[in-house]
This record gives C-alpha cells, structure tokens and sequence, in this order.
C-alpha cells in the first residue's frame, strides 16, 4: 500500500506544475479580449518551462501572437494543459521541465 501511495504522488509530481503565461498586447495596439471559446485558433505557441513552471524559458508572454492583428481587432485567447503537454510533462518531469499551450484566435 506505501508503494502504491508513493507511485501516486511520484506521478502528481511529475505531470503537475504551474506555469504563468502573460496575456498583454503589444506596445502601442489595442486589441480587445473577447469572452468567447475558441474554435478553430489562427496561432498557437508552446511555451516551455523549468522548475515545474516557475521558471520561463522564453517569452511567455501573449505579445508576439497579437502583434499580427490590427488595431481594434477581437481576439479570443486560451491557455491550455493539452495531451501533448501532458506527454511531455510525463516525459520530461523528472527533469522539471513542463509547457503550456497558448491559443489565439480573431473574432472580429
């Protein structure tokens, strides 16, 4: 029973963690956020932590994606846990490295 609870915990620690992902437009534009799911995304990015997400590595920031629209564009944004996530998380855990997936689609 002690093993199995240990085998419980070794998991949770290997595919959990935290990880912030900053959502801000770039400098200069004005984009609203809107309130709505997302459908069918126009960009996505993997953003890659270490430290089980505490640490960045990288820009993990929303910026670079929403730079591609107008000013006044609406877009709906999403981070996500995905499978692939989970896969590389259950892989590389151990090493303490984890992502996210950001998802951004235009909706006017």
């Amino acid at each position: 029973m002690k093993r199995l609870i240990a085998l419980v915990v070794l998991v949770v620690f290997v595919v959990s963690g935290c990880g912030k992902v900053i959502v801000r437009a770039p400098e200069g534009k004005k984009i609203l956020i809107s309130s709505q799911s997302i459908t069918s995304p126009d960009q996505q990015k993997m953003v890659w932590y270490v430290l089980w997400g505490l640490v960045p590595l990288g820009d993990n920031s929303t910026a670079p994606l929403l730079a591609a629209y107008p000013d006044g564009s609406e877009v709906a944004i999403s981070t996500e846990y995905s499978i692939i996530d989970f896969f590389i998380s259950m892989l590389l855990g151990q090493f303490s490295i984890s992502t996210r997936t950001i998802r951004v689609q235009k909706i006017k």
